[in-house]
C-alpha cells in the first residue's frame, strides 16, 4: 500500500499539495521560517497528521469498548528542538476534550487511550514522545 501526493511550487509561495484523498491544500513555510502566514505550513501538518490520526483510532476503539464518542475537540502541541545541531520535534501533547454518550462505560477511558496510542500509524512512525493529556466533558 503506498500513499503519494504531489507538491507543485511556481517560485514563491504558497505552493499547491495535490493529496492521496483528493484534496488541493496551499502550503508555505512556517512565518517562523520566512514563509507566508495563511497556508498550511509542514509543522502544522506534522502535528496535525498525529492528532487526526490519534482521534480516528480512539473513536473506534472507545466504540468497541462501549464508549461511543458523541463529540472530540483536541488540541496538538509539538514541541519543536534543536538537537545534534538539528531541528526536531521531540514531543507531541494532545490535550483531546470528550464527550460520551450516556451510559458509556467510562471505567474503559484509560485502556481506550492506551490501545490508541499503540494502534496509530501516524504516531507510530515518528521519533517522539506523546502525551495524551484527556478531559471528559
Amino acid at each position: 500500500m503506498n500513499f503519494d501526493n504531489t507538491i507543485v511550487w511556481t517560485g514563491e509561495f504558497p505552493g499547491k499539495m495535490q493529496c492521496h484523498n483528493g484534496q488541493v491544500i496551499d502550503f508555505s513555510a512556517p512565518t517562523e521560517f520566512n514563509g507566508m502566514f495563511g497556508p498550511l505550513c509542514p509543522e502544522d501538518a506534522f502535528v496535525g497528521s498525529a492528532n487526526m490520526c490519534i482521534q480516528i483510532v480512539f473513536e473506534r476503539v472507545a466504540r468497541d469498548l462501549g464508549m461511543p464518542l458523541l463529540e472530540y475537540r483536541c488540541r496538538a502541541v509539538g514541541d519543536l528542538e534543536v538537537v545534534d545541531g538539528v531541528r526536531k520535534f521531540v514531543k507531541i501533547t494532545l490535550y483531546p476534550e470528550m464527550k460520551f454518550a450516556p451510559g458509556s462505560k467510562m471505567s474503559n477511558l484509560d485502556k481506550a487511550l492506551s490501545f490508541a496510542k499503540r494502534k496509530c500509524l501516524v504516531t507510530n512512525s515518528m521519533d517522539l514522545e506523546l502525551e495524551i493529556v484527556p478531559k471528559v466533558l
